[in-house]
């Protein structure tokens, strides 16, 4: 993630869901926000996904939630160095939920790679149980060459296996172009390589700008997502680019 990027309208849709799975899933207590904050670039702009105007008449997921885009329109005005992702927490307060966040008090922005995993090793226990656990990544998940925008599966792997069977582990993702090229960048392929290095498939939302994956370590935990998610999709029929997959999935 990047501050320059920070209130647009993906984020008006993830921040939407993790609402609506808070308020729908009565074993989560908290959201645990892992942020995986990276420097601006300056040749990127400040993001061309700000007009909610256009995103409500196209029926864009998120955009049901007026609130939520009262908070998240302010952003636009504010310089792109200066904003804050911290300040959705008064959001989520207002609505009833406690959000803890994780933040390395060392460095502002993610860079490690180390190999140590010191990162995610250090988020207190906690933070990893009764709760929607969601890392968001500059780009998302591990490619061949990641960096410090990526990911990787290793730590997705700590974190599932850390967590609690009462909470759910939810991971942004870039859709990519080069999904057309790699079917492994897809949503099917990224599910796939999930489900082989967790064993476990993934749920996953896409509105084919961003992919959610939602990963529990409970049948029941997961059917009452996956029900979760099928009525989130239902919520905003006019936007055919919606899709989901896996809710049904029992296990092999």
């Amino acid at each position: 993630m990047k501050k320059q990027y920070l209130g647009d309208v993906r984020d008006l849709f993830k921040y939407d869901l993790i609402q609506q799975i808070l308020k729908g899933t009565s074993s989560l207590q908290k959201f645990t926000f892992i942020p995986m904050l990276t420097e601006n670039e300056s040749k990127s702009g400040d993001g061309n996904k700000r007009n909610f105007a256009r995103a409500k008449k196209k029926g864009r997921p998120g955009t049901n939630n007026e609130e939520l885009m009262k908070v998240l329109k302010k952003y636009k005005e504010m310089d792109a160095n200066k904003r804050d992702f911290t300040e959705i927490e008064l959001h989520f307060k207002l609505e009833g939920i406690d959000m803890l966040l994780y933040k390395d008090k060392r460095h502002e922005y993610f860079d490690h790679r180390t190999g140590d995993d010191e990162y995610f090793k250090n988020i207190p226990e906690n933070l990893l149980h009764t709760s929607l656990v969601f890392v968001d990544p500059d780009i998302g998940l591990q490619i061949k060459n990641s960096t410090k925008k990526h990911l990787l599966y290793p730590e997705v792997k700590y974190l599932y296996d850390h967590m609690d069977k009462d909470s759910i582990l939810m991971i942004y993702q870039h859709f990519p172009r080069a999904r057309y090229k790699y079917k492994e960048y897809s949503p099917e392929g990224r599910s796939s390589k999930l489900e082989k290095e967790l064993g476990n498939l993934p749920i996953y939302i896409s509105d084919k700008e961003i992919m959610l994956f939602l990963l529990t370590r409970s049948d029941r935990l997961r059917s009452q997502l996956g029900r979760i998610i099928e009525r989130y999709k239902r919520d905003y029929p006019k936007y055919k680019n919606l899709i989901v997959g896996n809710t049904n999935y029992s296990g092999t």
